[in-house]
């Protein structure tokens, strides 16, 4: 089949836009094919005496196959090359027609040949040359009726020229219309595809804002982090200016005292504003994608989500350290969604010994990246909706069903990777895979 396509299409490559183009290569060599064929099986023929063609008649065809073959070979050269070849071959193919038609009065159906002259001509130039075509062999063949004697009878002149005419009208109208057709298409592919760029753009915008809805969700989780971190240096604070406020009620303080109280202070200041800047961190917006650690992310984000994992061992095994490239904050997004889905599960859960298991590990073309709890599973029939947005299982807590669905736009279309969830013997199990 490919040498065929190489054959029809003169081995060239075509685009979308040049349909027609390559369909009129494939019907030009197909004709071209199939008339040099039978021109060789004529002269051929003629040549072993079987038909009676006369030696004239035999070195015009073979003249006509000689230069079909050039067309041919020609057109294998380069595509600009068609309407050269074209034109050449139609314009060889009339001569020949012409040349029957004056020196084979015995050939009863010589008029014939121009039917398909003209049909190839509609076809691989247009009907601007269609009908121009029509007109000159039409009024060629009125002149060469009076001037020479073609043989043919009145009402055979009569038959041809009537329905020359109504053929020449025929194609003339179904190129019209099969090119008003092509117009129409035309205008309903800009419109399906001005329609589905609209689209595109709108669901992008809508990712944009659910991606914005969650991040809004982690700085929730980042502001409660925030609030379990300070809780402890605030009450060591509170202790601190009431130890040195009751040392000044009585009198019982010195500089060296004071000194060691305000630098304790500071101390503790200074930590909590380092706690902020660190949170802040895990959530910068980047515009450029970079190296970072993946160890780094988990280990950022076991910071942040620590006070969520009061009665849940969390265990996180690193074969070894994976770099990889793109935007951390968003990575972070990810494994937040992914922990806090498997807190959830686990806090409806009895369980007595729960437990989160985050395993990193190299493969030859990704990173992978799994997240296990044992919480029970997920519900088989949930198991092929878990990422469709709006989906949840957690309406009365008020879920959203958007954060799986953000997590799977964010590793797919953002990362070009793969998120993917199964269920073990005692839980659930995300992978996230991302190539190398």
């Amino acid at each position: 089949m490919n040498a065929i396509d190489n054959i029809l299409t003169s081995g060239h490559h075509f685009s979308e836009d040049e349909n027609l183009l390559k369909f009129r290569f494939s019907f030009l060599n197909g004709i071209m094919v199939v008339v040099l064929f039978f021109t060789l099986i004529n002269y051929t023929a003629s040549f072993l005496g079987i038909i009676d063609a006369g030696r004239t008649f035999e070195n015009a065809i073979l003249i006509f196959f000689v230069f079909g073959i050039c067309f041919f070979c020609l057109l294998r050269k380069h595509k600009s090359y068609y309407r050269y070849v074209v034109s050449f071959f139609i314009l060889s193919s009339i001569l020949l027609f012409y040349f029957v038609l004056l020196t084979r009065p015995e050939d009863e159906f010589r008029l014939i040949a121009f039917f398909l002259g003209l049909f190839a001509t509609f076809l691989l130039l247009g009907k601007k040359y269609g009908v121009a075509l029509s007109l000159f062999i039409t009024l060629s063949i009125v002149i060469l009726s009076k001037q020479y004697e073609l043989h043919i009878s009145s009402i055979a002149y009569s038959s041809f020229f009537t329905f020359f005419i109504c053929f020449t009208a025929i194609l003339y109208f179904f190129l019209q219309k099969v090119e008003n057709d092509a117009k129409e298409f035309q205008l309903l592919n800009n419109k399906l595809e001005d329609k589905m760029k609209s689209e595109v753009q709108q669901r992008q915008e809508q990712e944009l804002m659910l991606l914005r809805q969650t991040r809004m969700t982690s700085m929730g989780e980042m502001l409660d982090s925030i609030a379990h971190q300070w809780r402890q240096p605030l009450m060591h604070i509170n202790s601190i200016l009431m130890n040195m406020d009751h040392a000044l009620e009585n009198q019982n303080t010195d500089k060296k005292y004071l000194t060691n109280k305000i630098d304790e202070l500071a101390n503790l200041t200074t930590h909590m504003s380092q706690t902020i800047e660190d949170f802040r961190g895990l959530f910068k917006l980047e515009n450029e994608q970079v190296h970072f650690s993946i160890k780094t992310v988990i280990e950022d984000v076991l910071a942040l989500m620590k006070n969520r994992f009061t009665n849940i061992a969390v265990k996180y095994e690193a074969e070894q350290d994976t770099q990889i490239i793109g935007h951390k904050s968003e990575m972070i997004q990810v494994i937040i969604i992914l922990l806090s889905n498997a807190v959830d599960a686990l806090d409806k859960q009895s369980t007595p010994k729960k437990h989160i298991i985050i395993n990193t590990n190299v493969t030859q073309d990704s990173r992978v990246i799994t997240i296990e709890d044992n919480a029970g599973g997920i519900i088989s029939e949930n198991l092929t909706n878990i990422f469709d947005p709006y989906f949840t299982t957690k309406e009365q807590t008020g879920g959203t069903g958007l954060g799986l669905y953000i997590a799977k736009i964010i590793v797919e279309h953002k990362m070009n990777g793969e998120i993917t969830v199964s269920n073990t013997h005692h839980g659930a199990k995300f992978s996230i895979s991302l190539n190398s």
